[in-house]
């Protein structure tokens, strides 16, 4: 977990509020849910660290997936 002295302001938050609503409309979360939880604690952690712009957060993001719902690869039996 990352930690900082720096403080979010309103244009911080509505930032990252419409990252998460995208991020979670791509892979078909609620904002509600433990999934969508996870990501937000995520995408605040990369923004504290300096990634600021909505279309590299998400990117940061790419690589979660809801639980559960993540893509297997099975290969066919010959």
């Amino acid at each position: 977990m990352f930690s900082s002295y720096d403080t979010l302001d309103n244009d911080d938050l509505t930032l990252l509020r419409r990252v998460l609503e995208d991020v979670c409309a791509d892979k078909g979360l609620q904002l509600d849910g433990d999934e969508a939880k996870t990501i937000a604690r995520e995408l605040v952690n990369w923004y504290l660290f300096g990634v600021k712009h909505p279309d590299q957060l998400k990117e940061m993001l790419r690589p979660l997936t809801p639980t559960g719902c993540a893509e297997v690869e099975r290969a066919d039996p010959v």
